[in-house]
């Protein structure tokens, strides 16, 4: 088994979820998208912690997500699920209450969310893309059943 299938598997254990969180709270860096990011092929962002309020429960959710530059002031993240066909938890979560905090370069920032749609979407999908080519096939997946929020 590769190193990148062990750290896969890790990751997506309860334990390796918030180790990755750790690592990225304290060191500003993931492990998980690191290895994700060598296997893909594609270059590695330094992601975010993203928090966002449970739309069931109102408990805080924490996940680790790449980020990409949106403009002066903003970063973009993906909802792509891996191309599946629907949205992930966090982002039905903001898409509920778009109010959130990132850690990002190991500080925490309060953040107001919008999800990015038609023309203004385009320019910054496609830079998205040009840096993670890997976001095409999950829309591909995915276009059946939904357009991947930005």
């Amino acid at each position: 088994m590769k190193f990148s299938e062990i750290a896969v598997r890790l990751a997506v254990t309860p334990f390796g979820a918030a180790l990755d969180r750790w690592c990225v709270r304290f060191f500003g860096e993931s492990p998980v998208s690191w290895v994700f990011a060598k296997s893909e092929g594609v270059d590695y962002n330094p992601p975010i912690l993203l928090t966002s309020r449970g739309r069931k429960t109102g408990q805080p959710r924490t996940v680790v997500l790449p980020h990409f530059d949106a403009g002066p002031g903003a970063i973009a993240v993906v909802g792509s699920r891996g191309g599946m066909p629907v949205d992930p938890h966090w982002a039905r979560n903001l898409k509920a209450s778009p109010q959130a905090t990132i850690w990002i370069d190991r500080r925490a920032v309060e953040v107001d969310v919008r999800l990015v749609e038609g023309e203004a979407r385009g320019p910054l999908w496609e830079s998205i893309t040009q840096r993670s080519p890997v976001y095409l096939t999950y829309q591909e997946r995915a276009r059946a059943h939904r357009e991947i929020p930005v």
